[in-house]
């Protein structure tokens, strides 16, 4: 410190050997009366009330509490930081004593007789952890007397004549709790006055006219009450400007070239209208691309390899049009697995009766040459079921 630099190497002047720096030290040079009045030469001082109330209510040995010295050649030991805490309470509460200069030159810090304390701490000014409810009920609207500087820069805030809290509550600026209800017939058209930021950059909203309400809430954006009515022709087959995000990663919409509208309705995705006549032959075959998940998971639809519209029609799935007993009964002991009977992958035109014990190749042979039956090679054009008279109706070809 510059008024001890005379001590220089003079330790014992403060410190006694083993026992360090005792406040009893510093008042053998500096009296208590004397503190901030004179100079250790006995000199006056430029007046300074405040301080010397500050020191009469301070203990005779705490100097070292708040006063640290030197940070000199061979110093291991940097400055104390100052503790709040060893002042009385009632000096606790006088911080203007020490921190006039820190004081904001504001109206709200001009006029207030409050301590400092009760906003702020002793670690740190800001943030100031201030209580609003402490506030009258006049002030508690002025809340642009502190807050200018929080004040936005657009046009809603330029013109505004509303007090903060309007919209704004005393924790916390944002979200703002906004009520749309209180805006005029016009203001309440001009979404983009407030909301120029929420513009999405796409297509659609690039080159629009119309106010934001026609579509959003003021409760929310999203989801957007979208009226498809009001597009033109043109605009309402272009879904894609909008519902890029929308389109699926399948193979069938990766090439498709038709308007989403072609399929899907204005008012939700699915179901989908899709008509299936539009299809070409091959693409009309290839069901499963877009219904795999409507694949049973049964050992007839697992095994199977043929092409879904063999049963099914498009334009429902059930009942299936395949009608099994049109061709055989599949009754008594014919209760089996189709690969018992189809043994070709796919192709279900092709059977074969030779695949039990009941109907071996010798044995049909010598039943039907028995009878002077010698074409015997198309089972079902005798046999229709399991029973001895084979189950042939008249008219059936």
């Amino acid at each position: 410190m510059k008024g001890h630099q005379s001590l220089k190497k003079e330790c014992l002047s403060c410190h006694t050997p083993f026992a360090g720096v005792t406040s009893v030290q510093c008042i053998s040079c500096h009296k208590q009366s004397d503190i901030s009045v004179r100079n250790v030469a006995g000199s006056l001082l430029p007046k300074d009330t405040t301080k010397v109330l500050f020191h009469r209510g301070v203990g005779a040995n705490s100097c070292i509490d708040c006063h640290t010295d030197h940070r000199g050649i061979d110093a291991k030991k940097t400055l104390k930081p100052f503790k709040h805490e060893s002042l009385s309470l009632l000096r606790q509460k006088e911080c203007i004593t020490c921190h006039a200069p820190q004081k904001p030159k504001d109206n709200l810090h001009l006029k207030v007789t409050a301590s400092c304390a009760e906003c702020h701490g002793s670690k740190k000014w800001k943030p100031a952890t201030f209580n609003h409810s402490k506030l009258t009920a006049s002030s508690a609207q002025q809340c642009i007397t502190c807050h200018k500087a929080d004040l936005p820069k657009d046009k809603l805030h330029l013109n505004i004549t509303a007090s903060c809290a309007e919209c704004h509550g005393s924790k916390k600026w944002k979200p703002a709790t906004f009520n749309h209800s209180r805006f005029t017939a016009s203001s309440a058209q001009q979404c983009i006055t407030c909301h120029k930021a929420d513009l999405p950059k796409d297509k659609l909203h690039l080159n629009i006219t119309a106010s934001c309400a026609e579509c959003h809430g003021s409760k929310k954006w999203k989801p957007a009450t979208f009226n498809h009515s009001k597009l033109t022709a043109s605009s309402a087959q272009q879904c894609i400007t909008c519902h890029k995000a929308d389109l699926p990663k399948d193979k069938l919409h990766m090439n498709i070239t038709a308007s989403c509208a072609e399929c899907h309705g204005s008012k939700k995705w699915k179901p989908a209208t899709f008509n299936h006549s539009k299809l070409t032959a091959s693409s009309g075959k290839q069901c499963i691309t877009c219904h795999k998940s409507d694949l049973p998971k049964d050992n007839l639809h697992r095994l199977s390899q043929a092409n879904c519209a063999a049963c099914h029609r498009t334009t429902a799935w059930k009942p299936a049009t395949f009608d099994h007993n049109r061709y055989f009964r599949l009754d008594g002991d014919h209760r089996a697995s189709c690969v018992t009977c189809h043994t070709e992958p796919g192709n279900y035109k092709k059977y074969t009766c030779y695949n039990c014990h009941e109907h071996s190749a010798a044995r049909i042979i010598r039943k039907h040459e028995k009878e002077g039956i010698f074409n015997y090679q198309n089972c079902m054009k005798c046999h229709r079921d399991g029973s001895k008279e084979g189950g042939k109706r008249e008219g059936d070809d």
